[in-house]
């Protein structure tokens, strides 16, 4: 009985202690447009900056104008560390926001949300004029942590009702 308490206890360490390295992907630095900017006039672009390099495989990013019209196009670019999204022509003024889902290189997508606002449409494409907040990563390594947890503590109450029901020797 001391014996399988102490294997489960060590489980549970080692499963406590691995999630720390699994949860190591990559994290947004910056963007631009920044989130929560204002622009005169439309850019031309929108470019992600991650803490490490990310992968091209499955990405995508979306710029929805303020009536939920795609401006992204051509293709993105993904160099190292940083994605580039060309945009084409931004013909309203308002709200634009940027949805994106990027591969990390430990094979982990991520998911960007962010936004802009543009004050004069047709303007010829210029970069933002004033800064914002960083831009929020939507994800969280919180689920899987408590999943793991759950899953232990299923294994552990297993164990239990096993050795509960040995038949008690002579």
């Amino acid at each position: 009985m001391r014996r399988l308490i102490a294997v489960l206890v060590a489980s549970l360490l080692a499963l406590v202690a691995s999630t720390g390295v699994a949860a190591a992907h990559a994290k947004l630095e910056s963007i631009t447009p920044a989130n929560g900017s204002t622009t005169a006039a439309p850019p031309t672009e929108v470019v992600m900056t991650f803490n490490e390099p990310v992968g091209s495989t499955g990405a995508q990013v979306q710029v929805k104008s303020p009536t939920g019209t795609n401006v992204a196009t051509g293709d993105l670019e993904v160099i190292d560390n940083t994605v580039t999204q060309p945009v084409g022509a931004m013909v309203e003024a308002g709200k634009y926001t940027v949805d994106a889902r990027i591969t990390s290189a430990d094979g982990h997508p991520i998911t960007v949300s962010a936004s802009f606002t543009v004050t004069h449409a047709g303007h010829a494409p210029t970069q933002p004029t004033t800064g914002g907040p960083p831009p929020a990563e939507e994800g969280s390594n919180t689920v899987k942590i408590v999943a793991a947890v759950l899953v232990m503590l299923v294994v552990v109450a297993l164990a239990v009702v096993i050795v509960r029901r040995r038949p008690a020797s002579p």
